[in-house]
């Protein structure tokens, strides 16, 4: 790295410790000495130490959330620095590592690919943009593997990896946990209450095993809807529902041979977290309810069996997803429509979803102490989403009439919406297909440097069906002043393949030092483009886009000092993206993607733990990364161009994290516990640079949250408080394009809460 970067670096690693911010790894009370953490991030027959794995990789436990009542993807990016989360609604996020990202949330984009990959244990779960919310997974640890994943995790892991683990049944014990929350939320927000409840049961000894959990929630809205008093929906218009459940069995069939099969189904009905720039804070405008609805249901079958030599591990997984994201448009139907004249226009921009999708991973792992080690196996997936989105609009076909001396004008008949006073109609629907072929092997020479290579071929096809109708649908062949025009169809198919290596070395330098270096290759697939009208756009949009890929470079030390009470990672890395996949969005609010330029991400990440005492521990960890264009991109519109150096969007340059415990032992064996931890992340741009447009300012945060605990036999009581400087509050932006609009709309994020835990051990 140049000059330039090393100061930077150097700076970054002052700020961290001047702002004290990181996550103290959890420890156990009554030693002095730091946990030793395992983990199954290299798909390897069994867990191996964290800090043995030559990669940046953070783990967390369930406890770390669970303690503030917490427990999502932006409270686990909370704790995790290299990682930032967007976030517009329940399921609705967006996940950014290490600043590889180029757009925000679009809904109704179904060829945006994600670049980090969101696993529960071997399943693939991960939606651009849509991420699942579940809270009811009983989780034993979260692994968030920072870099490209794309050996062992294929496409979507092009900027990393998020893997949540999950507790097996018990064999043995019957046991079980009932947890409540009660809480209250600030400024608009009001009481929000939450049901937990997990029960395991052997149903016959050390052979069968069956683990219930269930999890329940209402959480008060907190954006007030500047319409107060409508019959039609409350004053807030953000509250959700969560009603979630999990079985999980298992089946020791014989010594070798151990199945494991889960159901989880979530129905999670929310709102929407908008504001308006323009408005009191925490406030929209919206003339109708604006909800976001999501229902799952998620099947996995594993199967692990002992062949002597090697493990054999089956994951067979199915996914079924119905989304439906319906937001207030009176602003854009309006300004697009009738130019901005009053009365506003009740439209409900509606987007909904159904995804089908099915994974099938086969993998042979070596067993045995021997300095050869590998893994090898196939990972087939197919899948269907089909999306559907309208705009229905009160009064639309009659006034549309009037304006446009158009008498009887009906939106279904002349436009071939799906319903009258429908200005936009259309569905977009895929077919996917892909298959991998994979192996890892690492080589242990002189009993202290590890060697690992890494290969994993692919080869994937879409099929993609489009049908537009409605006035906006028809525009590539109307304009909105002459709505006469045929629906817009596009079907294509597109056909990607390639090879993701893989290369490291570790040096251990004693049991405590390990030395690493790697590089490594990520890929992500391309696709095709909605079309354009340009009629009415002014712009010749490609119909496709390729693949884009990128190569990760990256050193490393992982340290245990002072007798076990210590750990110190570092890493830095710089990363070389190109063929980059650029998101253009346009004034008419079509948008499409092209491959256009090169973007560099350099960084540094460090995390360490300190038991203080046997009671009491410390966590520091910060990440700084600079994402910048290394040319400037031509797009062929001028107002999209990408200027040479500049930042890539919505990732924040700084982020850091800090975390500290103490207990203090009371009468008898109980306890009192008290946690706090920080949370900082730096700003972020919407866009790479103002001159492009759609560029608007994501605040810095600072969060704050702190626990009292009270632990008596197999009861706990806890009081927590989260976001309690207010110092977080706006998620996401998306910048303002229309006159009419009381300015950018704001993604606001959970005020001050403050509430009780009750937990119940038996």
């Amino acid at each position: 790295m140049g000059k330039q970067v090393k100061v930077r670096c150097a700076l970054a690693l002052w700020s961290a410790g001047a702002l004290a911010a990181a996550q103290a790894a959890e420890t156990e009370v009554g030693t002095e000495k730091i946990e030793r953490v395992e983990v199954t991030a290299t798909r390897s027959a069994g867990a191996v130490d964290v800090q043995q794995v030559p990669a940046a990789i953070t783990v967390l436990k369930p406890d770390s959330l669970t303690r503030y009542g917490q427990g999502n993807l932006g409270d686990i990016a909370n704790l995790v620095p290299a990682m930032s989360v967007q976030q517009q609604a329940p399921g609705v996020n967006n996940i950014t590592m290490r600043g590889l990202v180029v757009r925000g949330i679009v809904p109704s984009e179904v060829q945006d690919s994600s670049l980090v990959a969101v696993y529960i244990d071997d399943m693939p779960v991960t939606l651009k943009s849509s991420n699942p919310d579940l809270k009811v997974l009983d989780l034993e640890r979260i692994e968030v593997l920072q870099g490209p994943q794309g050996t062992l995790f294929g496409a979507g892991a092009m900027a990393g990896a998020v893997r949540q683990i999950t507790q097996k049944p018990d064999l043995g014990d019957l046991f079980g946990t009932v947890e409540a929350v009660g809480s209250n939320t600030s400024g608009f927000g009001g009481a929000n209450r939450n049901l937990r409840g997990m029960l395991n049961l052997p149903l016959k000894a050390d052979v069968l095993g069956l683990r219930l959990t269930a999890y329940t929630g209402n959480d008060s809205g907190y954006i007030r809807n500047q319409l107060i008093g409508s019959s039609t929906f409350g004053s807030t218009t953000n509250d959700v529902s969560t009603n979630q459940g999990r079985a999980a069995l298992r089946l020791r069939a014989s010594p070798d041979l151990v199945i494991d099969a889960s159901v989880t189904a979530s129905n999670i009905k929310g709102g929407v977290n908008d504001a308006y720039a323009g408005l009191a804070p925490f406030t929209t405008i919206a003339l109708l309810p604006q909800t976001s609805n999501d229902k799952l249901q998620l099947y996995n079958l594993g199967v692990s069996y002992d062949l002597g030599g090697a493990q054999l591990v089956s994951s067979t997984s199915y996914l079924h997803r119905d989304t439906l994201y319906v937001t207030s448009a009176q602003y854009p139907a309006t300004a697009f429509i009738f130019g901005g004249k009053a009365p506003l226009m009740q439209a409900a921009y509606t987007i909904g979803n159904a995804v089908n999708d099915f994974a099938q991973e086969f993998r042979l792992n070596s067993k045995g102490s021997g300095p050869l080690k590998w893994t090898a196996g196939a990972f087939f997936e197919t899948g269907k989403r089909n999306t559907r989105q309208d705009e229905p609009t009160t009064g639309f076909d009659e006034r549309f009439a009037a304006t446009h001396n158009f008498p009887g004008y009906n939106s279904q008949t002349n436009d071939l919406a799906f319903n009258p006073n429908d200005f936009f109609s259309g569905t977009q629907n895929t077919k996917s297909r892909q298959l991998a072929l994979f192996a890892e092997g690492t080589y242990t020479v002189w009993d202290k440097l590890d060697l690992t290579a890494g290969l994993r071929l692919f080869k994937g096809t879409q099929d993609f069906d489009l049908r537009f109708t409605g006035l906006f649908g028809n525009l590539v062949g109307a304009t909105p002043s002459a709505p006469v025009g045929q629906p817009e169809l596009s079907n294509s198919s597109a056909t990607s393949q390639g090879a993701n290596p893989r290369f490291a070395a570790a040096y251990h330098v004693d049991a405590d030092h390990t030395l690493y270096a790697s590089v490594g290759k990520g890929f992500r697939y391309g696709g095709n483009n909605q079309p354009v009208p340009f009629n009415f756009c002014g712009v010749n949009a490609p119909a496709t886009f390729a693949p884009d890929s990128l190569w990760n470079y990256e050193v490393g030390s992982k340290t245990t000092l002072l007798d076990q009470r210590m750990t110190f990672n570092a890493s830095v890395y710089v990363i070389e993206w190109k063929d980059v996949q650029v998101f253009n969005k346009l004034p008419c609010t079509y948008y499409f993607t092209q491959n256009a330029g090169k973007i560099r991400s350099e960084g540094l990440e460090l995390e360490t733990a300190f038991k203080l005492t046997r009671r009491a521990s410390l966590g520091l960890s910060a990440a700084y990364n600079h994402a910048y264009a290394t040319r400037t991109v031509v797009t062929g519109i001028a107002a999209q161009n990408i200027p040479e150096g500049s930042r890539a969007p919505y990732a924040p340059r700084l982020s850091a994290t800090a975390t500290a415990s103490y207990s203090v032992p009371v009468r008898g064996n109980d306890e009192v516990g008290i946690a706090a931890s920080y949370a900082y992340h730096s700003d972020a741009y919407t866009n790479f640079a103002a001159a492009q447009g759609s560029y608007a300012q994501i605040p810095s945060s600072n969060t704050v949250n702190a626990t009292v605990t009270y632990k008596t036999g197999a009861y706990e009581f806890g009081l927590f408080g989260t976001n309690l400087t207010n110092g977080a509050k706006i998620s996401d932006v998306t910048p303002n394009t229309i006159a009419i609009q009381p300015g950018d709309t704001l993604f606001m994020v959970r005020p001050r809460t403050l509430g009780l835990r009750v937990k119940a051990r038996f």
